[in-house]
């Protein structure tokens, strides 16, 4: 019998002139067996006669130390790999068949701390970044929603603001003092019609969403803050930091407007691994 280094060597021979494959894949693939082989040396188990359950420890011992793409891409070839085995008849059948990797769960979201999303408010130079990043932190929003906004969509007496979703539905956030007074001194500067849009830039045109994107964007790298900075991390922020402040997870859906209190748990996760943001 073959040794598995032979076996793996006789596959990739047949990959290479049978198939054609390049020589970037074939050496992808001998990279993914090679610590195969290693473990099978140390399992002290005929490669030709390994099961499930041995293919199942291997992708266990490499899963730490791998992200799931580069996981399943060790699994694939696996498969490969015994599919030729198992034509040529080296081995009786294919274990790879029935291994599965675990689902890796929905990432958790990138947050700021408190004291980051303070260092990126003071990064404001102008009452317009100031209003957007208050405002967006505030409330949760998305960069869509702030784009969306009207001036009379601010109710600053009853200190709230009206959203609707895509299906025009509305529902009603309140807005913090902070976030009231940065709106208050750019609407000073910045007066307009109440059907307006709220934020504008220098020459009166509404902001879109890119535009709000690349406002928070160039505010990160001003600040200094490492990492992918999107209006998305703020409103990841504001759920984070209303869980770690004592608010109900119902009450964290609703004012992120989440159908489903599912989307709403990972907050509840994140809150589970994510150190103090105080």
């Amino acid at each position: 019998m073959l040794s598995l280094a032979e076996a793996i060597d006789g596959w990739l021979d047949f990959l290479a002139g049978e198939r054609g494959l390049s020589d970037r894949t074939l050496r992808a693939y001998q990279t993914d067996l090679a610590s195969f082989t290693a473990f099978v040396a140390a399992e002290g188990c005929p490669w030709h006669t390994c099961d499930a359950a041995v293919l199942n420890r291997f992708l266990s011992r490499e899963q730490p130390r791998l992200n799931h793409r580069s996981l399943a891409r060790r699994l694939s070839a696996l498969r490969a790999f015994y599919r030729h085995a198992c034509r040529v008849g080296w081995c009786p059948a294919n274990p790879a068949l029935r291994v599965r990797l675990p689902n890796p769960g929905r990432p958790l979201p990138h947050t700021l701390s408190v004291a980051e999303v303070e260092t990126l408010i003071a990064a404001c130079r102008t009452p317009l970044e100031r209003a957007l990043v208050e405002l967006m932190y505030a409330c949760g929003l998305t960069a869509s929603q702030a784009a969306e906004l009207k001036v009379s969509d601010l109710q600053a007496e009853a200190a709230c603001l009206c959203l609707r979703d895509r299906r025009e539905r509305e529902r009603v956030v309140p807005v913090g003092e902070w976030a009231l007074a940065a709106l208050a001194a750019y609407l000073t500067q910045t007066p307009g019609l109440p059907e307006r849009r709220l934020f504008v830039d220098g020459r009166g045109r509404p902001l879109n969403r890119f535009a709000i994107y690349r406002a928070i964007r160039t505010l990160a790298e001003r600040a200094g803050l490492p990492g992918e900075i999107t209006p998305h991390t703020l409103r990841h922020s504001f759920a984070l930091h209303l869980l770690e402040g004592g608010a109900d997870l119902l009450d964290v859906q609703e004012l992120l407007g989440h159908t489903s209190l599912a989307a709403t748990r990972i907050y509840a996760r994140l809150a589970l691994v994510h150190p103090s943001s105080g």
